[in-house]
């Protein structure tokens, strides 16, 4: 084949043929014409024994210079001994191995498998790791770019929960170096002092008249706050459950007939199953959620998931200048029904833990293999009738001695 030095005017004047044909620059460089007038540049090398080809491009969206440029990367890999077709398909691979990819495959391969709530870490994975960092190459992924999408977190006036993301990170990242498809791990340094600070346990406990003031806020036609809020804040407040068991809640958890709220081991933090009695306060708020829902969950979000970490600590965030009384937060309501049992209504110990899922230590460990439901049911019906009855007047009110965690 006759070589021709590649000009502008040169490739532009190419005309068409009946066949298609290729004319070249010498050293692999050439340009494909087809009958029809389409033009192809093309790098054509020998290799492993074998003719290889690869295009690099459509003229006139890829001008000469970028064409010969390209062919001359290609090229130089070449006579370096390396395969060139090889290295764009890693190339290619790698913009496919992003974070959100390994992520995914850590959640599947791991977190799903080996983890008794694994839907926590899916809430993390989908509402802040993806959409942070989900797009960014491996290969691009620096200690940088990790930190700035925590700050990002700690700014919207999250710190305990940037330090989540941050574990979360570390293990995903951590697998992917021992799966190979991470060289090391951008968010081994990182310590929570870096990031949302390091946490100090809350003791915050809502006394009797902040728990009065709440509730007539959460009853007043002017608390401007969506149904699923305002209930799910007199849930906690009436049960003592953990805002990340009712998020996950859903509705063939919840027996009406038999006044059973079942969680399953999933989504308990001891990993076992769980029931706990509905009092009839509580049963008339799962019913009115239920006549307003229309998905498998009891709070949703729109898209028919269960609702966000954020959107429960958000919601409660955006009203505690108008209850009146010091900031507070849903797991400080869970406290403080620990408290009130134990202070207010002289309920046995024992069984306030076993009202709060926690196992006993090893020198009561025979209450762990009694669920002690009727003493717990005994205690939650005498709890949620004392909740009612503080929106009377001439309610007595004991005084609090000692704090719970």
């Amino acid at each position: 084949m006759k070589k021709s030095v590649f000009t502008d005017s040169y490739i532009k004047g190419l005309k068409t043929r009946d066949k298609t044909y290729r004319e070249t620059e010498g050293n692999g460089f050439y340009i494909r014409v087809t009958p029809q007038g389409k033009k192809a540049w093309l790098y054509r090398y020998y290799y492993a024994e074998k003719d290889h080809s690869i295009t690099l491009g459509y003229y006139p969206t890829m001008k000469l210079g970028k064409a010969r440029a390209a062919y001359q990367a290609l090229f130089d890999l070449w006579q370096s001994g390396a395969d060139p077709k090889a290295h764009l398909a890693k190339l290619e691979e790698a913009k496919t191995n992003t974070v959100q990819k390994l992520v995914t495959s850590w959640y599947e391969n791991y977190i799903e498998k080996e983890r008794k709530q694994p839907q926590q870490i899916k809430q993390l994975i989908n509402a802040d790791i993806i959409p942070l960092l989900g797009d960014i190459e491996l290969t691009k992924l620096t200690p940088a770019l990790v930190t700035n999408a925590l700050d990002k977190i700690v700014k919207r006036g999250a710190r305990v929960h940037a330090n989540k993301v941050l574990a979360a990170l570390k293990q995903a990242f951590s697998y992917g170096v021992r799966r190979g498809t991470l060289q090391e791990n951008p968010a081994i340094l990182l310590q929570a002092r870096d990031v949302g600070g390091i946490e100090k346990p809350r003791d915050r406990n809502l006394g009797i008249h902040e728990i009065k003031t709440l509730l007539s806020f959460l009853e007043s036609g002017t608390n401007r706050m969506s149904l699923q809020t305002k209930l799910a804040i007199k849930i906690i407040l009436h049960t003592g459950i953990r805002s990340g068991e009712l998020r996950l809640a859903t509705w063939n958890e919840i027996d009406f007939n038999n006044s059973l709220w079942t969680i399953p081991k999933e989504h308990t933090k001891q990993g076992e199953a769980m029931r706990i009695h509905l009092t009839k306060s509580v049963k008339a708020m799962f019913k009115e959620l239920k006549g307003n829902s229309n998905c498998q969950y009891v709070l949703s979000a729109t898209d028919n998931e269960p609702l966000s970490p954020k959107a429960l600590s958000r919601s409660i965030n955006r009203i505690q200048e108008r209850v009146g009384i010091p900031h507070w937060t849903a797991h400080d309501l869970r406290r403080s029904f620990c408290t009130q049992l134990g202070e207010t209504l002289h309920v046995d110990p024992v069984v306030i833990e076993k009202c709060l899922g926690h196992k006993m230590p090893k020198i009561m460990a025979t209450y762990n293999r009694n669920e002690m439901l009727p003493q717990r049911k005994e205690a939650l019906n005498k709890w949620s009738e004392y909740l009612t009855n503080l929106l009377v007047d001439n309610i007595v009110h004991l005084p609090l001695k000692e704090s719970c965690i």
